[in-house]
């Protein structure tokens, strides 16, 4: 049924918006390849072609925004498959998101959710603080017997979660707001700035540690502004615009009057919401796009400037098998997958394999793999058998939301190799170092 002229104008304020892109499907299944949770489930509604045909029902008012259309719609992944997929040019997540800002403006979310984006995200020391009471409650959790396990969240069979170490020194804490290269390099061949995320921050400071001094030991002046704070990827995907807006002013403020070359980050999502979602909530705003064409993937810009002999200085005679998972958000949101491939070749003593599935969604997806468990798993359990063949020795990757995802998919599966970000892969390579995600 066509989109009608007739309909209450504002009944669903936000698909209206967007109803010429709901128009341009011509309901041509396209966008059912490759679409995880279609292929595990086979339902439609968990499709893109689903979903659009859910908005254009709620638009003429064929449906209403029942539980299960909000389930359907939360179900989601936002790998853009469908997006890359669509011969028509539809743009499928912008029909998604704005079915997902409607039930957040009707609806609201659930009270914990709302404390979060309203009281903490915005705030980085109570982030910070928030992580560390997760991180001790992780430590009874991971403490538990088998026995007990069987009846804790997300211990399928009493195989416990593996949850990230909150309880280390955050990023932001062991870092000044300018951190130069130094006089005696001279004049630097960039000056960028750092924005970390809160995972990077938290979860996994050591790899925000990595980036920033292989950065500097190739010349690059590097700075942390402290104003920076959380991207909104949690309050974007969950609908909530708002503060999504708010927190990306906080950033620009922090980003706008510093004077770099480039805004670089070394998580996938991050670089995604910085560098496309912020300019999709402000069209027109000409400092936002000033900022958002600074933001560049850690790798590309390693690559662009041709600076990854500055991980070759080392020597080691092992050789170790190395493959590459692509975060959704770095090669279908941001473009970038031949870079992180150049790098991993350009190691010495690493050789590079390409397993089948690469690109293909890990099931993490942030919030998604505590909403949906069961499925995130499904996906982990296909990624792990593609790992497997790969005959990898180590997995790399270049978002701490898929890192967690595939440490605990691998060691869920039977399959506990390191997965490491690209910038730690060299000091493991190099030292023999054991890492956090090493599993006995």
């Amino acid at each position: 049924m066509p989109i009608g002229k007739t309909q209450k104008a504002l009944k669903y304020e936000f698909i209206e918006e967007i109803k010429d892109n709901i128009a341009k499907c011509v309901m041509c299944a396209s966008c059912h390849a490759n679409c995880p949770t279609y292929e595990l489930s086979r339902s439609e509604t968990l499709n893109a072609r689903g979903k659009i045909r859910l908005a254009r029902g709620l638009l003429t008012g064929e449906i209403g925004l029942t539980d299960r259309v909000v389930n359907d719609f939360d179900e989601c992944l936002s790998c853009m498959n469908c997006r890359t997929a669509c011969p028509s040019g539809v743009d499928t997540m912008a029909v998604i998101s704005a079915v997902r800002h409607e039930v957040h403006e009707r609806r609201g979310v659930g009270m914990v959710a709302r404390f979060i984006f309203s009281y903490i995200l915005a705030h980085p020391w109570r982030l910070n603080l928030l992580a560390k009471i997760v991180g001790i409650l992780s430590l009874f959790y991971t403490a538990a017997p088998r026995w007990l396990a069987r009846f804790l969240p997300f211990a399928n069979k009493g195989v416990k979660r593996v949850n990230p170490d909150f309880l280390k020194k955050n990023l932001r804490s062991s870092l000044s707001d300018i951190e130069p290269s130094g006089e005696e390099r001279g004049t630097p061949l960039k000056r960028v700035a750092f924005f970390s995320g809160c995972m990077t921050d938290l979860a996994f400071p050591e790899t925000g540690l990595k980036v920033i001094e292989g950065l500097k030991s190739a010349g690059v002046e590097v700075i942390y502004p402290k104003g920076q704070v959380c991207c909104g990827a949690p309050a974007y995907f969950a609908g909530d615009f708002t503060t999504t807006k708010e927190l990306a002013k906080k950033n620009l403020e922090a980003f706008v009057n510093v004077d770099v070359d480039a805004i670089v980050y070394s998580c996938a999502t991050c670089g995604s919401v910085l560098g496309e979602i912020y300019r999709e909530l402000f069209p027109g705003d000409q400092q936002i796009r000033k900022m958002a064409l600074k933001v560049v993937d850690f790798q590309k810009l390693v690559i662009d400037m041709s600076i990854e002999s500055i991980f070759s200085a080392q020597e080691n005679t092992r050789k170790l098998k190395v493959t590459y998972h692509d975060p959704c958000h770095l090669k279908r949101g941001m473009g970038v997958d031949k870079e992180p491939r150049r790098l991993l070749k350009s190691l010495p003593h690493v050789e590079f394999v390409e397993m089948e599935g690469a690109d293909a969604c890990c099931g993490g997806a942030g919030t998604f793999s505590m909403k949906f468990y069961d499925s995130s798993m499904g996906q982990g359990r296909r990624k792990v058998e593609w790992i497997k063949k790969s005959g990898a020795d180590i997995l790399v990757t270049a978002c701490p939301s898929c890192q967690l995802q595939l440490t605990d998919s691998l060691n869920r599966f039977g399959h506990p190799i390191p997965v490491l970000h690209t910038a730690d892969l060299i000091d493991y390579a190099f030292s023999g170092r054991r890492t956090t995600t090493d599993r006995k």
